[in-house]
């Protein structure tokens, strides 16, 4: 990250992470123009302030629930607030969103690290139990707003109060300069439209798997221009609305399994990747390695691929040679001083398991990248729950992440499998529910409250009689009456193959 161009910074500690503040006597976008040569140290910056802003937020949710408004230690993180606040703020007021369970500065998503994922998850918490959609701070505010803000924020209780009744107390304790601004939707023509665009990069990239694997087989010239851009339209949407990229890896084709799989596994490998703190451009690197993480098949032959049926023993050996031939292949294609290293290993190790039980089996010690084990985690979940040539019934999907965490820490890497379960939920996306009215939904988002991760938002697909519904109502399932209960609850979750159910079709 270049040095910033601000004035001396101040000492940071333990309660800020370390990060010292940055400070200066105008606003950062009045320093530094947009379109300049200096537009990427501002955004760096912007990021940078973005995630002290949230740092400091947590530290003073954390002392005013400890102490009075009026008490000497809530001076410090209001104190570092109200700098971070006229250090961003300008002509509009600095917004800190919160979005699909993401933090946003502004239109920008604050990516943090393993360190710093504690702090963020509080705060998301805290916003979540309110249903706040996002905190406006304006240029205006003042430290006696802050600590009434941090006072009102800690002392109500969300269970028996909404967010309006937040909103009148925060006036009637005389804050000022703080907005707060309701969750955050996409109007119909909006998620109409982002669910095209979505459908259009999966299907690009689709194209360009099917396009390289015939070139591959025909020993012709390989390129990756199609693949890459598609992966790059897939990373700019996953950070707007990861659910509905998600969704589409419901689409189920056996005929087509080797090309769905492959952009499967490049959707979920980028969404945990996305939850792992990765940056757009390795977000990229990862989804290029995962789409190509099976390129290897294209040295076995179409009938052992193609067959409906078990595999013999001896094409079981030929099936595993895959990950090997994967390497070969892409050094063949590409020449071994331009195949990348994600991409390498992405194929060679993926199926070797977190323990090393799997194979290829290797005389030398060995070890294994971090996004091999997250496309493990991808290529198992989406294989396990599609229809295949030689299995035509898939898995529910919470029944393969039961199977996956009983192999927790033998097959799959236990911290990435977790985050893992965050992206898709505890009752994953697309699954058939029914609910306590008798109506038949599909789960559209996993739940944003992780206390209630069995109450995910779903959308009505059939009604108590069984009669279809067209456009059917979402529902979010954490939602209570105002005697405190659950709305509506899932009854039981049903198995999507047994009642030949596709669920696809909610996403695309």
């Amino acid at each position: 990250m270049n040095e910033p161009t601000t004035s001396p910074p101040e000492t940071g500690d333990a309660e800020t992470g370390g990060q010292p503040f940055l400070t200066h006597e105008k606003s950062l976008t009045q320093k530094i123009a947009k379109g300049s040569e200096a537009g990427d140290i501002l955004d760096q910056q912007i990021l940078m302030l973005g995630i002290q802003l949230v740092t400091q937020l947590n530290a003073l949710i954390k002392t005013a629930r400890i102490h009075g408004r009026t008490n000497a230690a809530l001076d410090k993180p209001v104190e570092g607030m109200l700098t971070l606040i006229k250090t961003l703020a300008h002509s509009a007021a600095v917004v800190l969103r919160l979005q699909n369970d993401f933090l946003f500065i502004g239109d920008q998503h604050l990516k943090v690290n393993a360190q710093q994922m504690a702090v963020f998850s509080s705060v998301i918490d805290s916003l979540n139990a309110w249903k706040v959609g996002g905190i406006s701070f304006s240029n205006e505010v003042e430290s006696k707003d802050i600590r009434g803000f941090a006072h009102v924020f800690v002392t109500g209780d969300p269970a028996s109060r909404t967010l309006q009744d937040l909103r009148k107390e925060l006036e009637g304790h005389g804050v000022k300069g703080i907005e707060l601004e309701d969750p955050k939707f996409l109007n119909p023509a909006g998620v109409k439209q982002q669910k095209a665009v979505a459908k259009n990069s999966y299907m690009s990239a689709a194209g360009a798997v099917g396009h390289l694997t015939q070139q591959a087989r025909e020993g012709g010239a390989v390129g990756f221009k199609q693949a890459k851009r598609a992966i790059q339209n897939i990373v700019d949407l996953l950070t707007q609305d990861p659910a509905t990229l998600l969704g589409l890896t419901t689409l189920r084709c056996h005929d087509e399994y080797t090309h769905n799989h492959s952009v499967n596994v490049a959707l979920l490998s980028m969404a945990l990747g996305n939850r792992a703190g990765y940056s757009k451009v390795e977000l990229a690197d990862l989804g290029l390695a995962a789409l190509f993480h099976d390129v290897g098949k294209c040295a076995i032959s179409l009938d052992v691929l193609n067959k409906p049926g078990e595999f013999t023993k001896e094409e079981w050996q030929t099936m595993r040679t895959h990950p090997t031939e994967g390497v070969l292949t892409l050094i063949t294609l590409r020449g071994i001083h331009h195949v990348p290293d994600r991409m390498a290993a992405a194929s060679f190790e993926h199926h070797m398991n977190y323990d090393f039980s799997g194979y290829p089996k290797l005389a030398v010690e060995w070890k294994q990248s971090v996004a091999s084990r997250i496309v493990t985690i991808a290529d198992c979940y989406d294989a396990m729950t599609s229809s295949r040539v030689y299995r035509r019934e898939p898995m529910t999907p919470s029944k393969v992440l039961q199977f996956m965490f009983s192999k927790s820490g033998q097959s799959f890497d236990p911290v990435l499998l977790k985050l893992f379960v965050n992206c898709v939920g505890i009752v994953p996306i697309g699954s058939l529910v029914l609910l306590d009215t008798n109506e038949l939904a599909v789960v559209v988002r996993p739940a944003q409250d992780k206390d209630n991760a069995e109450r995910p938002v779903v959308r009505m697909v059939a009604d108590s009689d069984g009669n279809p519904v067209e456009d059917g109502p979402e529902m979010d399932l954490a939602q209570k009456t105002d005697d405190g209960e659950y709305r509506v609850s899932i009854v039981q979750l049903v198995d999507n193959a047994a009642y030949q159910f596709d669920t696809s079709r909610y996403f695309v």
